[in-house]
């Protein structure tokens, strides 16, 4: 089985949306992949933002349990691939030790990704459409970054 390890800042949106998604697509097409997330700044223990866990559960996906894990908490020899949502966060992670290709920064569309600056936008405080926005965005990115695995 392949570990992925989803990383964004607060590990309340973004990651946990993208954990969550990449699960239910490899269930769904059977691949032996599973994902965690984890946060570059944030604490043990907080709950998924309320506008991710709404905008989850409209896509079936159930995200009330999520807890947030601080980065170097987290045991990295446990995972193969570590995707981040930016580049900043990128480095962040290779400077923990981790082998720059067994990182991904993840980005809205193919073309994005020679433009290291692009990843996938941060909703926190945002609206419900800012978040459905981001799901979307996490969505595409993933089904390409599954077909590269």
């Amino acid at each position: 089985m392949k570990n992925v390890l989803f990383i964004c800042t607060g590990n309340t949106c973004r990651s946990p949306m993208a954990q969550a998604l990449f699960n239910k697509i490899c269930e769904e097409k059977g691949l032996d992949m599973h994902a965690s997330s984890a946060g570059v700044a944030t604490v043990d223990g907080l709950t998924a933002a309320k506008h991710a866990i709404d905008t989850m559960a409209m896509q079936g996906i159930d995200l009330s349990t999520h807890k947030s894990r601080f980065l170097p908490n987290v045991k990295l020899s446990n995972y193969d691939l570590f995707v981040t949502m930016n580049y900043d966060q990128s480095t962040l992670v290779e400077s923990l030790g981790v082998p720059r290709d067994r990182i991904v920064v993840l980005s809205k569309t193919p073309a994005d990704k020679y433009d290291i600056e692009v990843g996938i936008a941060d909703p926190f405080g945002s609206d419900m459409a800012a978040y459905r926005k981001c799901a979307e965005d996490l969505r595409v990115a993933i089904n390409e970054l599954i077909e590269t695995l």
